[in-house]
């Protein structure tokens, strides 16, 4: 059954790098990202590790969610094995442009900001972004965040969201951290992923509720340095053969009860 995969996808690759061959150095000498993973036999990925149920650290202290599982599924249908690379997120695309990973696998939302630094993959899933107060707050809607004291976490694009409707802005490391000062009354209100910040109520006991309506309905995707058409091409055809073959699909639900591409 996976011989089947690898063979569909590694056909693929073949077929690119076979087309790229003429491009020679377009990278500007350096070696090419995907022979990279072929010569190797491993992929490395570059992951935040604070962002459940995307991507977190379990009791075992190890890696584990939906990111996780699809860097897997990828890699198996490049025929390497996974290296995460844990790091934190205001330094996660710096770290993709200096060679230190193949790509990012991070829950990365695709912005024209972003993709001036790097190249995007199709996305990978959409998601609803959602305000999250305590329990008996009189915030209704995004129109109600003039003058709030908003937590987001550093380098995503929730920032821009809180001051854009008047809101003060505090960044964090992580989602945990600033959920944690909303539970201890420090900020008035978190900005971020539905699913995240349910995740994080749910796991510490936090009274700590969704208000209004979804923010917006941002696409993620696979993050690879500039020039790396060959691997990005690899990237997308592992994607949609998961999404084919039924892959996708489960690692989704199991991680959301449904598919959220």
């Amino acid at each position: 059954m996976f011989l089947n995969k690898k063979t569909k996808v590694l056909g693929l690759i073949g077929m690119i790098s076979a087309a790229a061959l003429l491009a020679g150095c377009s990278a500007g000498g350096s070696k090419d990202a995907l022979e990279r993973v072929e010569s190797s036999g491993t992929l490395r990925v570059g992951i935040e590790g604070a962002y459940p149920p995307f991507n977190s650290f379990d009791s075992k202290n190890e890696l584990v969610g939906f990111d996780v599982d699809i860097s897997n599924a990828i890699a198996e249908r490049l025929d390497a094995k996974t290296e995460f690379v844990p790091t934190p997120w205001d330094s996660i695309i710096g770290g993709l442009n200096a060679g230190k990973y193949e790509i990012v696998i991070s829950s990365l939302t695709i912005t024209d900001e972003r993709s001036q630094k790097v190249d995007f993959s199709d996305p990978y899933y959409h998601t609803g972004t959602q305000i999250f107060a305590p329990e008996g707050n009189t915030i209704a809607s995004t129109d109600d965040l003039a003058g709030l004291n908003i937590g987001v976490t550093l380098g995503t694009t929730f920032e821009d969201m809180a001051l854009e409707r008047g809101a003060q802005v505090t960044t964090y490391k992580s989602d945990q951290l600033a959920m944690e000062d909303l539970s201890n009354g420090r900020i008035d209100g978190v900005i971020t992923d539905g699913p995240v910040g349910l995740a994080i109520v749910s796991a510490r006991g936090y009274s700590i509720v969704t208000v209004g309506e979804r923010i917006s309905n941002p696409a993620a995707g696979i993050a690879v340095d500039k020039k790396q058409e060959k691997l990005l091409a690899a990237v997308n055809a592992a994607l949609a053969d998961m999404q084919e073959d039924g892959t996708y699909e489960e690692i989704s639900t199991k991680w959301f009860g449904a598919d959220i591409r």
